[in-house]
């Protein structure tokens, strides 16, 4: 049947399902589910019972999760995390008697006998571990065995957060607690907990979140992951890029598509990953090269300005910041001429603040819109912000989101976070391709044609209304609807925050 056809009776039957009025029938006001289940020949149900709803789950009933574990901070009474958080927030959560997960293994034991036992329950884990500095520390030094990190009381065992590993390497954790804002020691607590970050989205769609933000600060062993904690994989660009990736980030893919990443993908397959992060040892850097220059675990200390992830706009180059534009001349030196970095930085710099003249075209456009009311919808006519407030999402006061948003306020979102960000760090990675042809400056001139087109439209549609006397009102599913009910600003109420 042709496709036109099948729609037509589809939207048919959902109309004559849904009213009741064709040919004299009466019914009762059904749910959408119960419509579209009866439209399907189906049932309508929980989501959680195990059946397929077919046609894209248009039947099923939300349930949600049955057991959430309480937010922390300020801001803490607002929000929820699911059970997993207690494995990237150890201190917190796991190592909690309230929240541990329990053992079915009773009694008290030795290190050996973790590995007797485990070698058959979690072979991996043991054959990590054996590969491991922690297993052959070396003549004169003790072995750091399974006991020494978790305890030997298998009903109360410990995972260890980073001041566990802190015992024995002070230098590390200290540098890693020494960064300042934009650096991994405040990317949990700061970022995510009390700066709101989509707390007031759903638990389980802030899950990919928590599990990034809060490793990097919690613990250890997301550069160098268990158990076998090593050195030579934290200082490969792949470690990085599982959180340095994908929109808002692009610094993995930047790097890659540098004339660096390009010999490090051909020829670091016989690179020596165990020799010291200087030039003498690597053809070309990497991401811990030139981030964490000699083992320094504080990424910040050798960073200008922060700025959001790129989203704030700062000339790197100035004077200012003459001592740490020096460093980096000579940490390019290793291989290349201090003439031909600085220009490079210069590049970098000019082409920053270039981009932001697209974006400051745009918010003027969005701004004026503003002001005269022609935002479809306003920010009134949405549903409340996770304060219970009903701001601008891209002024000052707002909370910068791409959700919950006008469509001109979304496609400006974008245009700084997702592409005028990575205008910088496509630049600061040498990246080739990119900056021009991939995503980012011809994509600003796309949203930037966007923005306008939707301005047009606004204005026009403005127009027309006026002059036929219409006074257009907001629709309803602007501020409600199964998901946008679930938006922690409808639930708010006072003393959530502490």
């Amino acid at each position: 049947m042709p496709r036109i056809f099948l729609l037509t009776g589809c939207l048919f039957a959902y109309l004559w399902l849904g009213t009741g009025w064709q040919y004299g029938y009466s019914q009762e006001k059904r749910t959408f589910q119960e419509e579209m289940a009866a439209l399907r020949g189906d049932k309508a149900g929980p989501d959680d019972s195990g059946d397929v709803y077919h046609g894209g789950g248009l039947s099923a009933y939300y349930t949600g999760h049955k057991e959430l574990f309480p937010g922390k901070g300020k801001y803490g009474q607002l929000f929820n995390f699911l059970p997993m958080v207690r494995w990237y927030d150890p201190d917190y959560y796991y190592n909690n008697a309230t929240f541990r997960p329990g053992s079915t293994v009773v009694g008290q034991y030795t290190g050996q006998e973790c590995i007797v036992c485990h070698t058959v329950a979690n072979p991996q884990v043991v054959v990590q571990w054996k590969k491991s500095r922690h297993s052959s520390p070396g003549e004169g030094k003790e072995v750091v065995g399974c006991e020494k990190c978790h305890g030997t009381d298998h009903e109360k065992l410990l995972m260890p957060p980073y001041n566990t590993c802190g015992e024995c390497h002070p230098q590390q954790v200290t540098g890693h607690r020494d960064g300042g804002r934009g650096s991994h020691a405040h990317a949990y607590h700061l970022d995510l907990i009390e700066e709101g970050c989509y707390i007031e989205k759903p638990a389980e769609e802030v899950s990919a979140c928590l599990t990034c933000h809060a490793i990097a600060e919690n613990r250890c062993d997301g550069c160098h992951t268990r158990h076998e904690f090593s050195a030579i994989e934290a200082r490969r660009p792949t470690s990085c890029g599982v959180c340095h990736s994908g929109p808002e980030q692009y610094e993995y893919e930047m790097y890659m598509q540098s004339y660096h990443g390009m010999i490090y993908q051909g020829e670091a397959h016989g690179w020596d990953f165990s020799q010291p992060l200087v030039a003498k040892n690597y053809k070309a850097p990497t991401c811990a090269y030139c981030h964490m220059q000699q083992g320094e675990h504080n990424v910040r200390k050798f960073s200008t300005a922060y700025t959001y992830m790129g989203t704030s706009l700062v000339d790197r180059g100035a004077p200012r910041y003459r001592e740490i534009r020096d460093w980096w001349v000579k940490a390019c030196q290793g291989c290349h001429s201090s003439r031909f970095a600085r220009d490079q930085l210069e590049a970098m710099d000019e082409a920053v603040k270039l981009s932001f003249t697209k974006y400051r075209e745009a918010m003027a456009i969005v701004v004026d819109l503003l002001k005269e009311g022609l935002l479809d919808p306003m920010p009134k006519d949405l549903a409340p912000d996770w304060m219970g407030r009903h701001n601008f999402s891209l002024l000052p006061d707002g909370y910068t989101r791409k959700y919950n948003v006008s469509e001109i306020e979304r496609l400006t979102y974008e245009l700084l976070v997702d592409i005028t960000d990575a205008i910088y760090k496509a630049k600061a990675h040498g990246a080739v391709y990119s900056p021009i042809y991939g995503y980012w400056e011809w994509a600003q001139d796309r949203w930037l044609i966007k923005i306008k087109a939707e301005a047009s439209r606004l204005r026009r549609l403005s127009e027309i209304e006026e002059r036929l006397g219409i006074k257009h009102e907001a629709y309803s599913f602007w501020s409600h609807g199964e998901y946008t009910d679930m938006y922690l600003g409808w639930r708010r109420k006072e003393g959530d925050i502490r």
